[in-house]
């Protein structure tokens, strides 16, 4: 039999579910067959005949199927490679002078054959040098031990296989040197570094001489790694590999501006990480890689000043009213930013809304996004000389700037306020609160104390000779209060009033219950005992029961001084008080020379008139103010009997509101009108007080145009009547706003008359009625 085919294997992705795979290529037995399953890692297993699965097909020219034991069905993520895999002996025997069979001989070519096969295929996956070049050697003699951790490659003259010592792929830019274990700042030595600690992850400084290992001058190299000067805390970063090892190294970041010293270099680092353990003279490989340069910078860029006076911060500088963040309350910032650009206009503008919330302004850290402060502009930005103040309020803030940090200013306006919505609907009254506690209505703080005995009570207490309250008749107070405070002085000055009914009232009232309490007055004079007072009282009225050691308030006022003599007048009296309802006896109250008569209640007191009609005026010119006892308030002329007007003005252009109480109405029973005012042209233009003439009317005399209305509230309504006299056009000012935004053709014909009628949103007057081409009456 020949073999027409090169085919020696065939891939399968698993499924998870499929058992059975069809191979395309002859095989003489089920043991030439080789099952690997290839997991998604690249992970390779070789299964195991009968135990993983079987065979069917050996012998057929055109292939059979591999068949997995149920329950072992390649996953979707394993590839099946099915690979012909011919025992390497050679199985006939010949005879001589027997028989050749054919079969045999051919079964021989054909196991040949597939070995070959399979043999070109494994070169197939192999390095090969081209058809078109030599090498002398591809053996190399080093051992394990020799090889470990080295790469394989060709000696100087490109024709010798051997592991190559002293190298290790670094990775970016990269060059040789030595490890120095010194610290010193100093030239480590040609072609050599050191760091400044012994401690690797300590590190902060390197040393590294101009040139490396095989006497390259890099010094330039070295020196580019501080380029990236627009990032301050990574300019790059540094990786040091310790020659034929993987498992050695240490990363450090370029931080700064490096330093060109006497044969060397200075680089200021940060630690990253590190492996392994480097000794003196160990050679490494040192690369390098930039880091980009910082993004640009949202907003302004500015620098912070640590100064809180209301002045120009500096150039390119920026600075609060107060070091602590959350009491700013102004920040200056100087008319351009740190990179010289002018930005006064901008910032000046920052005010500009007319929100009550002009905008908000966000101040970070460059270097540091943790440390920032966002304050929101509450006022007009105010230009002072060379920088702008501007009102903010503080929002939020982290961690604080210091002298010269660099920042991102960065502004974002809020909307202007929108124009006014219409009135909602009055909400339901909500829940009565809790009655709050009553509090004392105390001078002095004290602790009341139930004994009765004509002795002092003790420290800051007060006492009385009765358990009763009614019967008590006098108070022992001692020297001082709860505060040991003396108040000896202050009790003692009780009886200071010569009264003969009560030289004042004392009110002794439990704290936190004010509806325990006795009210006393002062009925005689105070005798001044060792350590407490003796004050003699008659009781006046008392509600519950004080208990001992309760906590009181005690409040004494005094009494007015008894007067001397008749009175005749109060002239001389500057203060007179009534003691009683005042009598006038059938007498007026007036004034002398046209001064006023002023009836002026004390805080929120009240002036009440406890009558039916109050007149105002005199003679019959008089009007009445009545109340018919049933809540109705009545306002007329004379009780209707003379005809008159109620008028009702302003004397300071104020504005009159009637504003009922609830859901209550204004009502009008009879007919209110607005009278009518005439408006006249000059030059053409009619000028139209809306205040004053809310009801109006024009007789033309000329072709017309109707100014704005001077003195517009938002609401108002007014009404012009136009009677033509002649043929005479009308326009109008663009505050007025008609219907699709079209004013109306006027009528403009003699002794016809247009009426039209208007309210004023706010903005425009827009037109709510008209009546055209009516005829004059």
């Amino acid at each position: 039999m020949t073999i027409s085919t090169t085919i020696i294997k065939n891939s399968f992705s698993g499924d998870g579910s499929n058992l059975d795979f069809t191979y395309t290529f002859k095989i003489s037995a089920d043991s030439e067959m080789l099952v690997i399953i290839r997991s998604a890692t690249g992970t390779e297993t070789t299964k195991t005949l009968t135990t993983n699965y079987t065979v069917s097909g050996a012998g057929d020219a055109g292939g059979g199927t591999v068949s997995f034991v149920s329950g072992q069905a390649p996953a979707s993520t394993e590839t099946v490679i099915l690979r012909r895999n011919t025992t390497q002996t050679q199985a006939l025997d010949l005879i001589e002078n027997d028989n050749l069979p054919a079969n045999s001989l051919e079964t021989a070519f054909d196991k040949n054959l597939a070995i070959a096969q399979e043999l070109q295929e494994q070169l197939d996956r192999s390095f090969k040098v081209s058809r078109t070049t030599t090498i002398t050697t591809p053996e190399f003699t080093e051992d394990a031990a020799t090889r470990a951790s080295r790469t394989l490659g060709f000696d100087s003259t490109g024709n010798v296989l051997q592991t190559v010592a002293d190298f290790l792929p670094a990775g970016g830019d990269s060059a040789m040197f030595q490890y120095s274990t010194t610290t010193a700042d100093a030239d480590p030595g040609s072609g050599k570094f050191r760091l400044n600690n012994a401690t690797i992850s300590s590190a902060t400084i390197m040393y590294i001489d101009d040139a490396e290992f095989n006497g390259t001058d890099v010094s330039a190299w070295v020196q580019s790694w501080d380029d990236v000067a627009g990032n301050d805390t990574n300019r790059g970063r540094i990786r040091i590999s310790k020659a034929n090892t993987l498992d050695t190294w240490m990363v450090f970041k370029v931080t700064g501006a490096i330093t060109d010293a006497s044969g060397y270099s200075k680089i200021s680092l940060v630690y990253i990480d590190s492996a392994g353990t480097f000794a003196d003279t160990d050679k490494t490989f040192i690369s390098f890689v930039a880091s980009g340069e910082d993004g640009a910078i949202p907003g302004y860029f500015y620098k912070f000043d640590t100064g809180t006076s209301d002045a120009d911060p500096g150039a390119g500088e920026i600075a609060f009213n107060n070091g602590t963040y959350s009491s700013v309350t102004e920040i200056y910032i100087d008319d351009a930013d740190a990179n010289g650009a002018a930005t006064q206009t901008d910032t000046e503008t920052w005010g500009s809304s007319t929100s009550t919330i002009k905008g908000f302004i966000h101040i970070v850290d460059i270097n540091d996004r943790s440390t920032y402060a966002r304050f929101k502009v509450t006022a007009a930005v105010t230009d002072a000389s060379g920088y702008n103040k501007i009102t903010v309020a503080h929002l939020a803030s982290n961690n604080t700037f210091s002298a010269a940090d660099e920042l991102s200013v960065h502004f974002t306006r809020t909307g202007l306020k929108g124009d006014t919505g219409t009135t909602g609907n009055t909400g339901s009254t909500g829940n009565t609160g809790a009655t709050g506690a009553s509090g004392t209505n105390s001078q002095l703080s004290m602790t009341f104390s139930n004994s009765t005995s004509d002795a002092d009570p003790g420290a800051g207490k007060i006492a009385f000779n009765n358990g009763t309250l009614s019967s008590v008749s006098i108070l022992y107070v001692d020297d001082a209060d709860d505060a040991s405070a003396d108040i000896s002085g202050f009790v003692q000055s009780w009886d200071d009033i010569s009264n003969s009914s009560a030289r004042g009232i004392v009110t002794i009232t439990k704290e936190g219950t004010a509806s325990t309490y006795a009210t006393f007055k002062v009925s005689g004079a105070v005798t001044d005992a060792s350590g407490y007072t003796k004050v003699p009282v008659t009781h006046i009225v008392s509600s519950g029961t004080f208990s001992n050691t309760d906590g009181v308030g005690v409040h004494f006022s005094y009494s007015g001084a008894d007067g001397s003599g008749d009175m005749s007048d109060v002239v001389d009296d500057t203060s007179p008080q009534l003691g009683g309802d005042l009598d006038i006896n059938g007498n007026d109250i007036t004034s002398a020379s046209n001064a006023d008569v002023d009836i002026n209640p004390n805080g929120t007191g009240n002036v009440v008139l406890k009558t039916d009609l109050v007149s105002v005026g005199g003679g019959s010119e008089v009007g009445h103010l009545s109340s018919n006892g049933a809540y109705d308030l009545k306002l007329d002329t004379n009780s209707s009997t003379n005809s008159g007007s109620i008028v009702i003005t302003d004397g300071a252009n104020g504005a009159i509101d009637f504003t009922t109480n609830g859901t209550g109405a204004i009502k009008f029973n009879d007919m209110a009108y607005v009278p009518q005012q005439a408006l006249t042209s000059s030059s053409n233009a009619v000028a139209w007080d809306a205040q004053a003439k809310s009801n109006a009317y024009h007789i033309t005399t000329e072709n017309t145009t109707f100014s704005a209305p001077s003195n517009a509230v938002e609401g108002a309504f007014i009404v012009v009547e136009i009677n033509y006299n002649g043929s005479h056009t009308i326009a109008w000012n663009t505050v007025f706003e008609f219907a699709a935004s079209t004013a109306p053709t006027a009528t403009s014909s003699d002794g016809k008359t247009d009426i039209l009628v208007f309210r004023y949103n706010g903005a425009v007057w827009q037109e709510v009625g008209r009546t055209l081409n009516l005829s004059e009456s």
